[in-house]
């Protein structure tokens, strides 16, 4: 607590002095577009900011207790028929395996529904190591293990075996609920019993997530900036899914654990897109998508419009092993993965009709293509003002930087999350960097690859074909961050046509 305390004071006495520092701060009356353009950018990015923080308290603080205490009050008459456990397993250490199945076995023994829990595993050892921890927690009658034996071709593949192994029971799969379990997932006691009563308690309720924290394996990757960085990722995941759970929607239902209604896992579209989900891109082309399964799942169920959920008193714990030890590299890699995933899915998100997805998150999912642009408007202007209006510029954007990440951070620690003096650092660079990534994967949407498998998608198209798809995305890439980079210097009245007509001249020279 002492050390917390010291570090706020640190790092207020820092601002402090950095503000001190500053020169009395003037701008010249020409830069009044300048001002304005920046001041109008970031009323909007901190009015979102403050928007999803007001909708996140609203709902873990108001909304949520009310659902929840409803639900306790009539938990016995809100129990499903038959609950389905789905777990998936590949390239997954043992001792993590462990304890998953142990977690599962128990949910299933303790949640007080008849149980079957489907194991998707690809090697023997997953085989045997399912049997033998389901068999030594002795299970009661009503407890039943399926397990499915798959090739090692991709989590889509062991999803889909598994799906169609629940629809093909004897059960009404109307009356039951399924919770789909990676492999790195471990469910604290309590889970499913947390969770499952919803679907009964609201008949227009598809699916719900649940809330994380994570567990890191293997010393090399045990940093403090991974660390912190995770944390941050969880608690800023914390907020947005509440605040759109308060409208009854969400933009992914998390791989790591999610539960849907028994009929939209039994319908065989819903199994097809888990398994064979493609987009047509303009450019681009067809091409399937090998990430992202969590996308495909929310994709069918807002198409339909299903209600979602968001249950943050009910923790899974993930076992985090990042892609690389070196931070920056791991983080680009698992950036790319996200990034790609959400971009990849949201454009035809935004066509669904906004009656059936609801206003709220239309706005959003819009928001988000949005953001990849005005996330860099800040940090772009201040460069170009520090050329053109004088270094005291940047230092007062810097100065701007550092309070309101503060702030903002800080903010999350209001929703039950540990703040770090770290925290205000990562999160602008996952704002810049994070936009620069997006840019990126926006031009590059074919490129994919698991950073856990090491299995990357094929093309079956020949060289030349590849190499007009390779190059041009590069084109588009570097073309799209032009264009930002002078429009906005135009816009802005950092430059003008004269500057275009003199640096012209000067190439002319050379």
């Amino acid at each position: 607590m002492l050390i917390s305390f010291l570090s706020h004071v640190f790092y207020l006495s820092l601002l402090m002095a950095f503000a001190l520092s500053l020169p009395e701060v003037y701008f010249d009356p020409e830069a009044k577009q300048f001002i304005f353009l920046m001041g109008f950018v970031a009323a909007w990015r901190y009015l979102w900011a403050f928007q999803h923080f007001v909708r996140a308290v609203i709902y873990i603080y108001w909304t949520f207790p009310k659902l929840r205490s409803a639900q306790n009050k009539n938990l016995e008459s809100y129990l499903p028929d038959h609950m389905f456990f789905l777990v998936t397993s590949f390239r997954i250490s043992s001792s993590v395996s462990i304890q998953v199945y142990r977690s599962v076995v128990k949910e299933a023994i303790n949640c007080g529904v008849p149980c079957t829990i489907v194991a998707s595993v690809v090697e023997n050892c997953d085989e045997r190591l399912a049997k033998q921890i389901f068999f030594s927690l002795k299970p009661e009658a009503h407890i039943h293990l399926r397990l499915i034996r798959i090739a090692g071709t991709g989590k889509r593949d062991g999803l889909a075996a598994g799906f169609r192994a629940v629809s093909s029971t004897p059960v009404d799969l109307h009356k039951s609920v399924v919770a789909v379990v990676d492999g790195d997932s471990i469910m604290l006691p309590g889970c499913t019993r947390a969770c499952f009563g919803f679907f009964k308690q609201n008949p227009r309720l598809g699916a719900l997530t649940t809330n994380e924290e994570n567990i890191f394996t293997g010393e090399e990757f045990n940093t403090k900036t991974y660390v912190n960085w995770y944390n941050l990722r969880f608690a800023q995941r914390h907020e947005f899914m509440a605040s759109l759970a308060l409208s009854r929607r969400l933009l992914t239902l998390t791989g790591r654990m999610s539960m849907f209604r028994g009929e939209i896992v039994g319908d065989p579209a819903f199994i097809d897109r888990v398994e064979f989900d493609y987009i047509d891109h303009w450019r681009l082309g067809r091409f399937r998508f090998l990430t992202g399964d969590d996308k495909s799942t929310w994709y069918h169920t807002a198409s339909q419009g299903w209600d979602m959920l968001y249950i943050p008193d009910a923790m899974i714990h993930t076992i985090e092993e990042p892609p690389y030890p070196n931070y920056f590299v791991g983080a680009t890699m698992l950036m790319r993965r996200w990034f790609g995933n959400m971009l990849r899915t949201n454009a035809r998100g935004r066509k669904i009709p906004r009656h059936i997805l609801g206003t709220y998150t239309w706005w959003v999912l819009h928001d988000q293509l949005i953001s990849i642009w005005t996330s860099l408007f800040g940090i772009v202007l201040a460069l170009m003002g520090t050329f053109h209006f004088g270094l005291h510029l940047v230092l007062v954007f810097f100065f701007w930087v550092l309070l309101t990440r503060y702030t903002l951070t800080m903010a999350l620690s209001l929703l039950g999350r540990s703040f770090h003096l770290s925290w205000p650092f990562l999160m602008y660079f996952n704002q810049i960097y994070g936009s620069l990534i997006k840019a990126y994967v926006l031009n590059h949407l074919y490129k994919q690859s698991w950073t856990r498998q090491k299995t990357q998608l094929r093309h079956n198209s020949n060289w030349l074909e590849r190499w007009l798809r390779e190059h041009g995305s590069d084109v588009s890439f570097a073309a799209s961050l032009l264009v930002f980079v002078i429009s906005l210097g135009f816009i802005a009245e950092v430059f003008t046509m004269k500057d275009v007509f003199s640096f012209l001249g000067a190439i002319r020279v050379l």
